[in-house]
């Protein structure tokens, strides 16, 4: 048993000295993500007591739940930080989940599919090494996460975060990103190559996430067998319960053991799962780029249309409460029922689409990365020696990305508008839901066009739109309930998207976003046509 963790203590010195400056810039990043903005909100609401009512009466309804998640205090225990932690524990915990995921897979079963692993091993090195290594590395980035988040907190000296409970709020999700990270040893193990243990990982996360949104509202007792529920079970600043903390660090140790039990039984380079046998000849479309290309997104694809429809029916089925909720709440007609023109479901609505919208985004910008990512990993390099043109290679991906953002928002309008119509007595039109829903398809191109130009001149920093999309996601989503400042505000191509129905059509604004894409797209095409080829 000692001979599979030979060499650990060597392997994880190594990834330390590679990981080192990613590691850090993470560590100040989520740090700074989980606790840096206490003192905002306690400048905003924390001198007023009738705004902490009115944050406490508008995180209640059902929609913001779905997204939020719930909350243990009561209108009389909603301080500041009981709001800060119900505004970001849930939120945060998935980028924690998100960073975890990627950096595992990227360190084991990537590196097993490169061929770098079989290398490691050809020395004196044991089976479990390599994965213990990467679970020491994940465990102690969190401790250090914890420690920098709990300090950042401190400083801030916000009345009533005292030390105890910024302990427990940077632990829930310190131990939720350790968390995921095993999980996602698990699938590394079951899956076949990275790819697919990527998507197993990011479709469970989604999945629990989906999930809670049911349990949260109707059944909160069941959110304890939700691994995401963990993180704002805690109850922090109210109550401070460290179960939920125990329960995910157990989890977590469990998760260890299946995944060492799954691979010192399993051959390097496979996988648990079966994969499907392939046809003994090519079909003929795979002899045409388009065919080849939707082929190899094929499964995700359709992965990602059915999360969004998904998303969208989680939504629109929280629809039928909202009246309710409403006519029984004072704070709540005045905060939204201000114009009687809107239902409370139209003016959520034209909310909810700023998240869906920003799905699709997700979804479009992870097809069209594939351009780049197949080129570094040098899959393309047959084909660009064959009389396939750099500008069908471009085109194609840049069109096919375009047209899986309109199927793909059409498909979370879907969602929606079946969902609501099975749970109101009035349910909205189709027409009124599309409209709401395309108004936003303009800025999805925006981000095509973005990463475009990326693509055609700066091909290894690519990542940089993931950077944009959390910003836009953030400023979008919290900008109002955070005062952001007005001209980080003017950066985000969302906020120039007029909240339909509630809002008048900007036709002038909506064609200047639209022609700012194509435009970037052919800059993007200039630079991809001129320059050389990159690989890893």
């Amino acid at each position: 048993m000692k001979n599979r963790f030979n060499m650990t203590g060597v392997l994880f010195l190594h990834i330390l000295r590679r990981d080192w400056l990613k590691l850090l810039i993470w560590a100040v990043a989520l740090s700074l993500f989980a606790g840096g903005f206490a003192s905002a909100i306690y400048e905003m609401y924390g001198k007023d007591p009738t705004g902490l009512i009115a944050m406490y009466e508008t995180l209640k309804n059902p929609a913001m739940i779905a997204m939020l998640g719930p909350t243990s205090a009561s209108a009389e225990t909603y301080t500041v930080g009981a709001m800060y932690a119900h505004e970001m524990i849930l939120f945060t915990a998935l980028v924690f989940g998100i960073v975890s995921i990627m950096h595992v897979i990227s360190r084991t079963r990537k590196e097993e599919d490169d061929g770098i692993t079989e290398l490691i091993r050809s020395f004196q090195v044991g089976r479990l090494a390599n994965t213990t290594a990467i679970v020491i590395e994940m465990f102690l980035l969190h401790l250090v996460i914890i420690a920098l988040s709990t300090g950042l907190l401190q400083v801030q000296n916000v009345p009533g975060m005292n030390f105890s409970s910024n302990l427990l709020y940077s632990t829930s999700l310190g131990i939720q990103g350790f968390l995921w990270a095993m999980i996602a040893l698990i699938f590394v193990q079951l899956a076949a190559g990275a790819g697919s243990a990527r998507g197993l990982s990011f479709l469970t996360l989604g999945f629990f996430y989906i999930l809670r949104m049911a349990t949260d509202m109707n059944a909160l007792g069941a959110s304890w067998f939700n691994p995401l529920g963990w993180s704002y079970l805690v109850s922090v600043y109210v109550n401070d319960s460290w179960l939920p903390i125990v329960i995910a660090f157990v989890a977590s140790i469990v998760f260890i053991a299946l995944a060492y039990i799954l691979e010192q039984a399993r051959n390097l380079g496979a996988g648990y799962l079966p994969e499907r046998s392939g046809h003994a000849h090519a079909k003929e479309r795979l002899l045409s780029l388009p065919g080849l290309v939707l082929q190899t997104q094929k499964i995700f694809i359709i992965g990602w249309l059915f999360a969004l429809f998904i998303c969208g029916a989680m939504y629109g089925s929280i629809f039928g409460d909202m009246d309710d909720f409403v006519s029984e709440n004072e704070i709540m007609k005045q905060m939204f029922l201000h114009n009687s023109d809107y239902t409370i479901q139209e003016q959520f609505m034209s909310v909810l689409f700023v998240v869906l919208s920003l799905l699709s985004t997700i979804f479009i910008v992870g097809s069209l990365m594939r351009l780049v990512n197949e080129e570094k990993k040098g899959r393309w390099d047959q084909l660009y020696a064959t009389k396939l043109t750099r500008a069908k290679f471009y085109w194609y991906h840049v069109i096919m990305a375009s047209i899986l953002g309109v199927i793909g928002q059409f498909s979370a309008i879907f969602g929606l508008y079946l969902a609501q119509r099975s749970v109101m007595n009035t349910p909205l039109s189709l027409w009124e839901i599309t409209r709401a829903g395309i108004v936003w398809i303009p800025a999805i191109f925006f981000f095509i066009g973005i990463l475009a130009i990326l693509i055609g001149w700066l091909p290894r920093f690519t990542v940089i739109i993931w950077a944009y999309l959390v910003f836009a996601f953030f400023t979008s989503y919290f900008g109002q309930m955070m005062d952001i400042p007005e001209f980080a505000t003017n950066l985000d191509v969302f906020s120039y998207i007029p909240r339909i129905p509630i809002e008048e059509w900007k036709w002038g604004t909506i064609i200047i976003i639209k022609l700012i894409a194509l435009l970037m797209m052919i800059v993007g095409f200039i630079g991809y046509k001129k320059r050389d080829l990159v690989n890893e």
